[in-house]
């Protein structure tokens, strides 16, 4: 069979050529996925502030839960934390008493900014200006180049390049902004050497608690020792298990450094879970939509070796050692492909921001050695399920339905499909009844069952089409459209398998793009016509002191000013009866609030300062909450909370989901400071001084800066599915190419009858418009409840934001690749001549 599978391929390298771009693809695409996958596992930043320190203690930044199945703990779902989580001074004392500890350093990390001469501040490296205690600078090390160490609360350290940028010397005089305002102080020494990505600025032990605000804790510890850190870091964890540390040694001690590396492992890790999740399933699809092609196109070989004595079992063998052969070439081209694309999407993300640049893409044996088993399976399984019917039937009825199409849809594939069909229209009404994210979550299932269904019932669905237009058809052409729609009914199940990509690609194509914009035009919406103020405080650098809206209270014309902190939550909630964690961007603000409307639908904001914690209509949904109950909460930085719900709000996605009291995420947060004041009335040049680094917005700026941020979330989301998107392209090309190219004997045979290579053409041309206006319909229906149901559980309105300009550009492209993939390859066919055509 080995043998007899090369002997095919030799002879069938042209209509195999489909199955092994189909292979190619899917095997660059999962590539690509599981590269950025594995990065997002194993990708750490270098240490800066503790490259000194061989091991560091630092709070967990991950809560977790335990997922119960069938009565005992199974598995765990974790939630990182935005917020540094500050650890007990106290514990310095236990880790001093492992075993190999010879120094323990606490450590005060906060945010703050250098002041220049100019009101404005001085950037940090990296975009970071960080303040800490002077006994921690040998974690870095930093050591000093002049003058002395502070020594008294109004004196501080520079690193070097931070004091060159400012053009301060020892015994100059400094303005820093810190939690309580900006303050004078006397540069006392300058150290160095200066960090690549943060800038530092060094205080008295005393004044760095106090900026750090939070009495009892600091942010981490370096921890020195004999032996190997590893082995040391071990012995730590097992002497701190249960008081909420972990120990980092190695390459890991830069994530305590920084968090937003941490954050940046998680991002990449969900995304492509996410997307390799999708590129599986579209790979699947595709790649066996194209093997059932190829394999119907070979019917007639395949019935004259049944006619000849081969078995059932020797057919499958040989087809399935082909698909292998196919597969294997496939993915060694594949996967230097996969490399290439993961690549580009890596820097995309560094350079749109989202990752941090000392990241590098993880370039490992796993996630191709896993493209390519899944490339094969599913080559082989398409391969051997496609002759399924020929290889059960009696060799001459296989030679009878290679003649002829055998027009009735198999029992299991007609059960199969209304399945599906029955569960994407009840997973369709049961999200429809629900509100929250229960109900937004359910969209990629709906996606999933439908567009089965359709390439399950496709056959049903062209001769469905066939019957509602052949008549106009008919009338609209008299031989191109009667020829058109007369193939359409004899040839379902071959147009069935052209038009299943076309559907895919229209229906995937549309829930991508228009979740965006739904999401977007009511984010946008919300925000808009919740900002009642004239002007909004815009922070730069660690945020805005409280003496800033203490100013802005006090001008003239003012009548009032909101202090907003944005900030993330984590709700424990349970979800059939498991326990669930769910991140939440949340704000916290000061009440009563002037120039910010949540769009309150029940309760007062009024009581947020009373224990209370406000929720919008998706959340309230999601935790099953109302007015009156109370909810678990995670801060930013992990401290666990119980609060009553005292309103229930609409305007979640303008604002975030949950509503606090200022002062609650004031002091749970890094800086402790404001990141916007939200002014009713007032003068724009009066407030534009009232702190450094101060951008002030009216309502057309806010839209604006708004719309631009928005901008770069959609450019993001689109940048990881378009390559979806482009793979589904290439295959409805790829399979539109396969199939006409697989009519010379029909196109011959018409020729010879008397059809102009015109009449042939336009029969071709009527076909690719039955077929992409069928596309085009289905993939609309598919993608209609799938929004609905998104935009019902978000919003709480059922109808999604379509821009009528996309949808017919997305439309006219389906039906633009349909004609150009059809008619190219027709053009080539039709410049043979019939009589030598007929005979190959």
């Amino acid at each position: 069979m080995l043998r007899l599978a090369f002997a095919t391929l030799r002879g069938r390298m042209s209509s195999l050529a489909g199955s092994f771009l189909a292979l190619l693809f899917a095997t660059a695409v999962i590539t690509s996925c599981g590269l950025l996958m594995e990065t997002g596992l194993r990708a750490n930043t270098p240490p800066e502030r503790y490259a000194a320190a061989p091991v560091v203690v630092a709070g967990d930044q991950w809560v977790s839960v335990g997922i119960k199945a069938g009565g005992d703990t199974s598995a765990e779902m974790s939630e990182p934390l935005p917020e540094p989580v500050a650890v007990p001074a106290a514990l310095a004392g236990k880790i001093r008493k492992v075993e190999g500890v010879t120094r323990v350093v606490p450590e005060l990390t906060f945010p703050v900014g250098l002041v220049g001469r100019d009101g404005r501040l001085v950037g940090g490296a990296g975009g970071r200006t960080l303040g800490h205690a002077w006994e921690s600078a040998v974690l870095a090390p930093y050591t000093l180049r002049a003058g002395r160490a502070p020594a008294a609360p109004g004196e501080i350290v520079l690193d070097a390049a931070l004091a060159g940028r400012a053009r301060l010397e020892v015994g100059g005089t400094a303005r820093v902004l810190g939690r309580d305002g900006v303050r004078e102080y006397t540069v006392a020494g300058i150290a160095g050497p200066g960090l690549p990505r943060q800038s530092s600025v060094f205080f008295t032990a005393e004044r760095a608690a106090e900026l750090f605000g939070r009495p009892g804790r600091v942010s981490a510890f370096g921890v020195t020792g004999q032996g190997d850190p590893e082995q040391l870091k071990e012995r730590i964890d097992a002497a701190l298990d249960g008081a909420g540390v972990v120990a980092h040694a190695g390459a890991e001690r830069g994530l305590a450094d920084d968090i937003q590396a941490l954050t940046g492992r998680e991002m990449l890790v969900g995304l492509s879970g996410s997307l390799a999740g999708i590129a599986v399933m579209v790979a699947v699809f595709v790649v066996s939509g194209t093997f059932a092609l190829t394999a119907r196109q070979r019917q007639r070989e395949i019935a004259l070796l049944r006619a000849i004595g081969a078995t059932p079992r020797q057919v499958r063998m040989m087809l399935g050692r082909e698909a292998l052969l196919v597969g294997t070439v496939a993915a060694a081209l594949g996967l230097p492909l996969g490399v290439a694309v993961g690549d580009w999407m890596f820097g995309r993300f560094v350079s749109l921001g989202l990752l941090p640049d000392t990241f590098t893409l993880a370039v490992g044996p796993l996630p191709m050695l896993a493209a390519v088993v899944a490339g094969l399976a599913t080559a082989w399984l398409a391969a051997r399920a496609a002759v399924r019917r020929a290889t059960r039937i009696r060799p001459t009825e296989a030679l009878g339905e290679a003649a002829m199409e055998h027009r009735a849809l198999g029992r299991g594939r007609m059960i199969s499909g209304l399945a599906f069909l029955a569960l994407g229209s009840g997973v369709t009404g049961l999200a429809m009844s629900m509100t929250g994210e229960t109900a937004a979550a359910s969209a990629g299932g709906i996606v999933l069952f439908l567009v089965t269904a359709a390439a399950l019932l496709g056959p049903w669905l062209v001769r469905l089409a066939a019957g509602l237009v052949g008549g106009a058809l008919g009338r609209a052409s008299r031989v191109g459209g009667y020829l058109a729609v007369a193939n359409t009914r004899v040839g379902a199940k071959r147009l069935a398998s052209v038009v299943s990509p076309l559907i895919l690609l229209m229906a995937f194509a549309a829930t991508i793009l228009f979740t965006q914009s739904t999401l977007g035009h009511a984010a946008t919406r919300q925000a808009s016509e919740g900002n009642r103020a004239d002007y909004v405080l815009e922070a730069a650098g660690p945020g805005l002191p409280a003496q800033a809206a203490r100013a802005a209270r006090a001008l003239p014309g003012v009548k009032g000013v909101t202090e907003v902190i944005e900030t993330q939550v984590i709700a424990h909630h349970e979800q059939l009866g498991d326990p669930m964690l769910t991140s939440y961007g949340a704000i916290g603000l000061t009440v009563p609030a002037h120039g910010i409307d949540l769009g309150v639908r029940a309760g007062s904001l009024d009581r947020l300062d009373d224990g209370g914690v406000a929720l919008s209509t998706l959340s309230a949904g999601t935790l099953d909450a109302s007015v009156g109950e109370k909810v678990r909460l995670r801060l930013g930085d992990g401290t666990p909370v119980t609060r009553t719900v005292v309103a229930v709000y609409e305007r979640g996605l303008g604002f975030g989901d949950v509503a606090l009291p200022y002062s609650v995420v004031r002091d749970h947060s890094a800086s402790g400071m404001t990141g916007r004041l939200y002014v009713v009335g007032g003068e724009k040049d009066r407030l534009t001084g009232l702190a450094p680094g101060l951008t002030v917005l009216d309502r057309a700026e806010v839209a604006t800066a708004r719309d631009a941020a928005q901008e770069l979330s959609d450019m993001a989301n689109l940048l990881v599915l378009g390559m979806i998107i482009v793979f589904i392209a290439i295959s409805v090309v790829n399979t539109l190419v396969m199939a006409t190219g697989s009519r010379v004997r029909e196109f011959a045979l018409l020729r010879l009858v008397g059809g102009t290579r015109r009449q042939v053409l336009s029969m071709v041309r009527w076909e690719a418009l039955l077929v992409g206006g069928i596309a085009v319909t289905v993939g609309t229906a598919v993608a209609a409840p799938t929004l609905m149901a998104l935009s019902y559980g978000v919003t709480g309105s059922p109808w999604p934001y379509v821009p009528p300009l996309a949808y017919a550009a997305m439309a006219a492209a389906t039906l633009g690749l349909a004609f150009a993939a059809s008619l190219v390859p027709a053009r080539t066919v039709l410049l043979g001549r019939p009589a030598e055509q007929i005979r190959g």
